[in-house]
């Protein structure tokens, strides 16, 4: 993203009208835009239309809608109205010299058959895809995740995530099987690699093997990140089992990890409806800070989780000494952390060792962390050991009531951490660890930095198995 400052020229530049062709026999219309020559078309104006049967897929410069055709909006300005003195453009977006015609691009369902038109996804990634049939993936090595991940583009709207997968995948109840990463090609990887505003549903997924060695993955069975930002973003109704996950990953500076069996970062969007099973096991090597994310079901959570089971052994061995500051581990039974889950159930068990000084680890039997948020009507039967630590904090629901988080919370609407009619009849075993801060329901307890009322367990069960 670059912010522009005007030219002489550019302030006194004719505008130029921008119309909006819906390609296809119809009497509807879009109004159009009229943009000052030299600057971008306003991404919060974009037209979105519908049509029954269809789905939108962008604007492009020609009827034919070929992918290099796509039209690249971009925001006018830094300011909430449009400024006559700068505006801001992503390094992509596109200027409208002259008055021009936009063509709409419609999707419609395209069957997928073959390992090879599966592959082919990655070259329309606004299409609509209907699996036909089971598909069996060992033949490839190393799956190369459809739609990649940029990490310049994090915090920019999805409009500008130009590699990422925008579609619709419907697996119509099949099953694809030995789906094998032996190396990252993107540091977000599973079947997708990143989902911005699109949608996976009714898929079966069977012995997935990721096994691997890397500095800052997210990976994960259906897709490494899912974002949603104008429309659905939502993985649900998918059944994901035999899943094995061995990675080696070396902890540096700043560096951000996440492994579990279903996705492994969701930033906002649904999972819903979805059950997954398998084993996990991951060696942190390093020194440096950084955050790390293990869960059976979620990693990094800004979303809703609803309906959802997981079973899954997970082992993770601290292999050398972490600093004191700067480094934060989240690992829960189904997800690592949490915004809002209900109604979902976690069993398996979850066991930590490390070296003598491990620290700044936060278990939970069902997440690691609450960043804000509900989790209600769920349970957990995971067992929970930890050996060889300093310092970790357990609980049967949280590991924490995350503080940073619901700090910025408390400045919104959305201010209270509750968990209600919840229960945990899994069991703590703690062996050689220095100080284990444990609780029924969250490692923290009640934190003193905000009042009691951001706080809340309501109505939960818990029976007590500690071992030491």
């Amino acid at each position: 993203m670059v912010i522009v400052c005007l030219t002489t020229l550019q302030l006194m530049a004719q505008q130029c009208e921008v119309t909006f062709n819906l390609n296809y026999n119809t009497t509807e219309r879009v109004e159009p835009i009229s943009v000052k020559q030299g600057f971008v078309l306003p991404l919060d104006k974009k037209p979105l239309p519908q049509r029954e049967g269809y789905r939108f897929g962008g604007w492009y410069t020609t009827p034919e809608c070929k992918p290099e055709q796509e039209w690249r909006f971009g925001t006018n300005s830094i300011f909430s109205t449009p400024s006559p003195f700068f505006y801001i453009a992503a390094t992509d977006s596109m200027e409208v010299v002259k008055p021009m015609v936009l063509y709409a691009k419609w999707v419609s369902p395209k069957p997928i058959r073959t390992v090879e038109e599966l592959d082919a996804i990655r070259d329309d990634l606004y299409g609509w895809y209907v699996l036909e049939n089971d598909l069996d993936l060992s033949g490839i090595k190393n799956w190369i995740p459809i739609g990649k991940y940029e990490a310049s583009y994090e915090w920019a709207p999805g409009d500008w995530w130009r590699y990422a997968f925008k579609g619709i995948f419907d697996g119509q109840g099949h099953t694809i099987r030995n789906m094998q990463i032996t190396e990252l090609t993107t540091e977000k990887s599973g079947l997708f690699g990143t989902i911005v505003d699109g949608e996976v549903m009714n898929l079966k997924m069977e012995n997935s093997r990721i096994e691997l060695e890397a500095d800052n993955p997210y990976v994960a069975p259906i897709s490494g990140v899912i974002r949603q930002d104008k429309g659905i973003a939502s993985i649900h109704h998918c059944q994901v089992t035999g899943t094995l996950i061995k990675v080696t990953t070396t902890n540096t500076k700043s560096t951000f990890h996440s492994f579990t069996g279903l996705c492994g970062g969701a930033w906002s969007g649904t999972l819903a409806n979805n059950d997954v099973s398998g084993r996990m096991e991951i060696v942190v090597a390093g020194s440096g800070g950084g955050e790390l994310y293990v869960g059976s079901y979620l990693g990094e959570a800004h979303n809703s989780t609803i309906n959802c089971t997981s079973d899954f052994d997970i082992q993770v061995h601290f292999k050398t000494e972490q600093p004191e500051n700067g480094f934060n581990a989240f690992i829960g039974g189904l997800q690592a952390s949490s915004t809002n889950i209900q109604n979902c159930s976690a069993s398996g068990s979850i066991t930590l060792t490390g070296h003598p000084h491990s620290k700044n680890i936060r278990l939970g039997g069902i997440a690691g962390s609450a960043l804000v948020g509900t989790i209600e009507n769920s349970s957990s039967s995971v067992k929970l050991t930890v050996k060889d630590m300093d310092e970790v904090f357990v609980g049967g629901i949280l590991g924490e009531f995350n503080t940073r988080y619901a700090a910025l919370g408390a400045l919104s609407a959305n201010s209270v951490s509750l968990i209600r009619n919840c229960s945990f009849n899994g069991s703590v075993t703690a062996d050689n660890v220095q100080t284990l801060h444990q609780a029924d329901f969250v490692g923290t307890a009640i934190p003193e930095k905000l009042p009691a009322d951001n706080y809340k367990v309501e109505d939960c069960i818990y029976k007590p198995i500690f071992e030491n």
